[in-house]
C-alpha cells in the first residue's frame, strides 16, 4: 500500500525567503524513529545562466529538512556569472526567522566537479563538507536535530537569473538511520525533473543514481 506520509518539500522551506524556484527532487518524511544518517551527490557545474539580469543570484543545491526545522544546504551559488562553492545551514530561530550559518567559500568555474557529503556525526549533529574536483574545501558542523528529508533545488534570489542549463546530481546515494522500505513512497518529482530509487538491503541505503534538472527558464 502506497505510503500516506507527508514532507513539505525544502524548496517551500526554503522559500521562507524571497526566492523562486525551478525543477526539484524531494523525499520525506522517513518513518516515525528514522532519521537520515548521510548522503553524498555529485553535480558538474554548468555554464552560467543565458539572459540573466544584472546582479542575479543562482544557486544549484542539494539538501536536508531536519527535525527542528534546520534546511543542512551546501550550495554552489552563480552571482553575476561566477560560480563559488560552500557548506551552508540556514537554521530555524523561530516561527518565521532564520539564521545563515556559512562555512569557508572557494571559486569554481563551469565543468568543475562538486561533490556534496552530509553525514551525522553526534547527537543531532550534522557534518557538511564540499569536495572540488575531489579536494575539500568547505566543512561545517551544526546541530540540527534529525534529518527527515533529503531533496535538490534550482533556486533565484529574485526573478532575474534567465535560462538555466540542464544538469545533473549523480551517484547519489541517502543512508538512514534504520529500514524505511516505504521511503521510496514520499519521492516527489516537479518541472520535469526525473529520478529513481532502488534499495538492496530493505530500505535502508537508497541509491537514487541520477537526478536528472531539465533546463528551466526564470
Amino acid at each position: 500500500m502506497p505510503s500516506l506520509r507527508k514532507f513539505t518539500p525544502l524548496v517551500l522551506l526554503a522559500a521562507m525567503v524571497d526566492a523562486a524556484f525551478g525543477p526539484y527532487f524531494s523525499t520525506g518524511p522517513t518513518a516515525s524513529g528514522v532519521y537520515i544518517y548521510s548522503s553524498t551527490a555529485t553535480v558538474t557545474l554548468p555554464n552560467s545562466p543565458s539572459g540573466a539580469g544584472s546582479g542575479y543570484d543562482l544557486s544549484l543545491w542539494v539538501g536536508m529538512g531536519t527535525s527542528l526545522g534546520d534546511l543542512v544546504q551546501s550550495i554552489t551559488d552563480n552571482f553575476n556569472s561566477g560560480w563559488s562553492v560552500y557548506a551552508y545551514t540556514l537554521k530555524s530561530t523561530g516561527p518565521n526567522s532564520q539564521e545563515v550559518i556559512q562555512g569557508p567559500s572557494k571559486s569554481a568555474k563551469a565543468g568543475d566537479v562538486v561533490r556534496v557529503d552530509y553525514q551525522y556525526v553526534a547527537t543531532d549533529n550534522y557534518k557538511q563538507t564540499v569536495y572540488l574536483n575531489g579536494v575539500a574545501v568547505s566543512t561545517l558542523t551544526t546541530n540540527d536535530g534529525k534529518a527527515l528529508g533529503w531533496g535538490s533545488a534550482v533556486e533565484c534570489a529574485a526573478t532575474n537569473c534567465g535560462t538555466v542549463a540542464a544538469h545533473q546530481w549523480t551517484n547519489v546515494k541517502i543512508v538512514l538511520s534504520a529500514a524505511d522500505p516505504n521511503y521510496i513512497n514520499t519521492m516527489g518529482l516537479a518541472g520535469g525533473a526525473t529520478a529513481s530509487m532502488t534499495t538492496v538491503d530493505g530500505g535502508k541505503t537508497w541509491n537514487i543514481g541520477t537526478i536528472s534538472i531539465p533546463k528551466f527558464k526564470f
